[in-house]
């Protein structure tokens, strides 16, 4: 009996340590969690380009003239150069992705491709042309690539996956970044 009984300890401890191990290595204990919780008690570093990020407010003016909803404020950080672009949402908390929608400004319109490579939540992206009008949403999912559209853009808004259809973004309305 004791032997049957030390062997189903042994063989529970080595699943365990078989788990922990797994999370560990593939970043599903000690990261996503905790730093969410940390992120929540304002304890955690944040990488370098995302701390530089200044803020600002994006105004959402829909399309539709009189009949369009009022137009809307999101504040935002703002990536307006290489580094802070290509930070962007990448090893940050669910609830920090989810939380602070980001504004991509290019200093000339151009073609951009977008991932989702070490992005803990699904997000919506609004491509924004030079004239500040939104040509298109698309949803993108955690670990996915090959985002973008052909068209050159000068601007994108990055927010938690369902808040454009929330804020009502969509091709055609405008968006106009204020600096603080």
């Amino acid at each position: 009996m004791k032997r049957w009984l030390y062997r189903i300890i042994t063989g529970l401890a080595l699943a365990g340590a078989i788990l922990v191990g797994n999370a560990w290595l593939t970043g599903g204990l000690g990261s996503a969690g905790e730093a969410d919780t940390a992120a929540a008690a304002g304890n955690t570093a944040l990488p370098p380009a995302w701390e530089s990020m200044t803020t600002g407010t994006v105004l959402i003016t829909p399309s539709g003239g009189e009949q369009a909803p009022p137009t809307r404020r999101l504040a935002v950080r703002i990536a307006d150069d290489s580094a802070e672009r290509a930070q962007g949402m990448q090893h940050l908390p669910a609830r920090v992705v989810r939380d602070h929608p980001i504004w991509f400004v290019f200093p000339e319109p151009r073609r951009v491709g977008w991932h989702m490579q070490n992005v803990r939540a699904p997000l919506d992206i609004a491509y924004v042309d030079a004239d500040g009008v939104v040509i298109g949403v698309e949803r993108m999912t955690p670990g996915g690539s090959g985002y973008g559209i052909s068209a050159e853009i000068a601007a994108a808004l990055e927010v938690a996956a369902g808040q454009a259809e929330r804020l009502g973004i969509t091709p055609g309305t405008r968006l106009t970044l204020q600096r603080e």
